[in-house]
């Protein structure tokens, strides 16, 4: 097995179960340059390993690292850093990146698997669209979930919350999640349809395989429809690529008061409060 720098791995094989989780190495929680890197590296190897016959993998299951992968928001500081300075061609690399890791993960590196987000923490922003590029999310039942940027900072999200919601849900839900400002809990988000299944905190990995077993044994079924959904409701990088050059171009034109807001922001999580939303 690979080692790499900010993501671990275990490897199920006769579960055929990958599990993997970024952790922190020290730094602020966030989806930085370094680690999107790092993962665009991650799913190339988890393409070239698991194409093996001996390495047999159905699912693929992302959960927190040791400092909270879904809590993890876009790297603010690199995202202030680049509107101050107009480095448009930065921070359209960054999104960019982003949006290679979501399309990953929701084409399940390339291999004949099923992803799974397992959530134990509260996730915002590009940990929430992240969450929603998984073909299932097992959500413990006291996090909550919320897209923050329209009520923080007067912007949206731009690596994939559109594209994947409008998928997942009707219209009419997608656009309430998107623009209500609201921050759910995962009974909240059951409800819309949005996760697939709530399990309690005190023995949530126990009802996690549990709930893998249960779609493993219909697993023909299951990875086909998924198939299906995809094919009939297809979605393509370039969508989200054009998606995120909106989002670099809402950036470019953000009012001084909300860049300050996120700078605000930004120095909160430096020291690792929670922010209020």
């Amino acid at each position: 097995m690979k080692n790499f720098d900010c993501i671990t791995i275990e490897y199920f094989r006769e579960q055929e179960l990958l599990f993997w989780k970024i952790n922190d190495k020290g730094r602020i929680p966030d989806f930085c340059l370094k680690r999107l890197e790092e993962f665009k590296e991650f799913t190339s190897w988890v393409k070239d390993y698991f194409s093996h016959p001996d390495r047999p993998v159905k699912f693929i299951v992302s959960t927190l690292g040791d400092n909270d992968l879904y809590s993890m928001r876009n790297d603010l500081s690199f995202v202030t850093n680049s509107i101050i300075s107009k480095d448009k061609s930065a921070l359209t690399l960054y999104g960019y990146l982003s949006v290679e890791a979501m399309y990953q993960i929701y084409n399940s590196f390339g291999l004949k698997a099923l992803t799974v987000a397992f959530v134990e923490e509260d996730i915002f922003g590009g940990a929430f669209e992240c969450a929603l590029a998984h073909d299932f999310i097992v959500a413990e039942e006291q996090v909550e979930f919320s897209l923050p940027e329209n009520k923080l900072f007067n912007m949206f999200p731009g690596m994939g919350a559109y594209s994947l919601l409008y998928r997942k849900l009707n219209t009419r839900d997608a656009d309430v999640i998107l623009t209500d400002r609201r921050v759910y809990k995962g009974r909240d988000l059951y409800d819309f349809g949005c996760i697939n299944k709530i399990v309690e905190k005190s023995s949530s990995v126990k009802m996690l395989f549990s709930y893998i077993e249960k779609i493993k044994e219909r697993f023909n079924f299951e990875y086909y429809h998924t198939q299906c959904k995809k094919s009939v409701f297809s979605l393509t990088k370039k969508e989200l690529l054009n998606v995120t050059d909106l989002w670099v171009e809402a950036y470019m034109d953000i009012h001084p008061s909300d860049l300050y807001r996120m700078e605000v922001m930004e120095n909160e999580q430096s020291r690792k409060v929670k922010v209020e939303i």
